[in-house]
């Protein structure tokens, strides 16, 4: 269980669907701290890096409507769609389903990876609509992406931890935020990416900034090892191994978190595999 008096600071990056509307940002990233904390079994003193109020555009709906997704995936922008797309060739959507851009149907699509992941055909478009929005929300607005990445990049040069701990679509943010800082300035023992998009070709991977260089990631400067870890079922690491796409990865875990839920950041915190990578860098 983690405690306060722990020497070993860990920053904590989330990923996607944890906007808190009725909460001022400070008071989002204490609840999310404090729920995450419960989950940590290695000794660390575990701060949140709270960034969802800076990539939600004005007006936008709520993603945690109970319609969210099944309307919705009709009514994706064309940045959105394209996301969607891109992770549906990555996933491996077959030529007879994907018919082309002006008869395909994203339902029908997703409804087979639904019965081939085995997952409830609603919940997994509520699940896919939230992801997509939410990466175009951070891809393609600069404004927004620079201050999402500056806070977190601010966050971890203040707390100067020795690890940081990036969920989803955070490990994309931490990935930038880590190579826009100074590499002496705050330097980290250990990045763990859990979840993680990193390697979607075209939708994420090839809009990364720095951009791949012949085809490939790298680890950032400030960060002296680097370890993934991907449920086996999470769709949203897709592809799962991140070594393919980046250098300097020290491991590249596949395991198994839960049954149910693949994509909670609190199950990859009490996850076997988080424990021992943890260990690591601060046992």
């Amino acid at each position: 269980m983690l405690t306060d008096s722990s020497t070993h600071q860990l920053v904590a990056v989330h990923g996607i669907g944890n906007y808190r509307p009725r909460q001022t940002p400070d008071e989002a990233a204490e609840l999310l701290r404090a729920t995450w904390a419960g989950s940590l079994r290695t000794p660390a003193t575990l701060h949140a890096a709270y960034y969802a109020h800076l990539l939600r555009p004005a007006r936008s709906q709520s993603v945690t409507g109970a319609g969210f997704g099944n309307a919705e995936i009709d009514t994706l922008t064309t940045e959105e769609t394209a996301v969607l797309v891109d992770w549906l060739v990555a996933y491996g959507i077959p030529d007879h389903i994907a018919q082309g851009p002006l008869t395909r149907s994203y339902r029908q699509e997703l409804s087979w990876v639904a019965e081939r992941s085995g997952k409830p055909l609603h919940g997994l478009l509520r699940f896919m609509v939230r992801f997509v929005r939410e990466v175009a929300w951070y891809l393609e607005h600069p404004k927004r992406r620079n201050a999402v990445r500056e806070l977190v990049s601010t966050t971890i040069a203040r707390i100067q931890p020795r690890v940081v701990v990036a969920h989803s679509l955070g490990s994309v943010v931490a990935y930038e935020a880590l190579w826009s800082m100074n590499a002496s300035a705050a330097p980290v023992e250990l990045l763990i990416t859990v979840g993680s998009p990193l390697a979607l070709p075209g939708a994420i991977f090839d809009r990364l900034d720095p951009a791949p260089l012949a085809g490939k990631g790298v680890r950032p400067p400030g960060v002296n090892r680097w370890i993934n870890i991907a449920d086996v079922g999470d769709l949203v690491a897709v592809p799962r191994l991140l070594g393919r796409a980046f250098d300097g990865i020290e491991d590249d875990i596949e395991t198994s978190i839960t049954a149910v839920d693949f994509h909670t950041f609190g199950n990859y915190l009490a996850c076997e595999a988080m424990q021992k990578a943890l260990l690591t860098a601060v046992g």
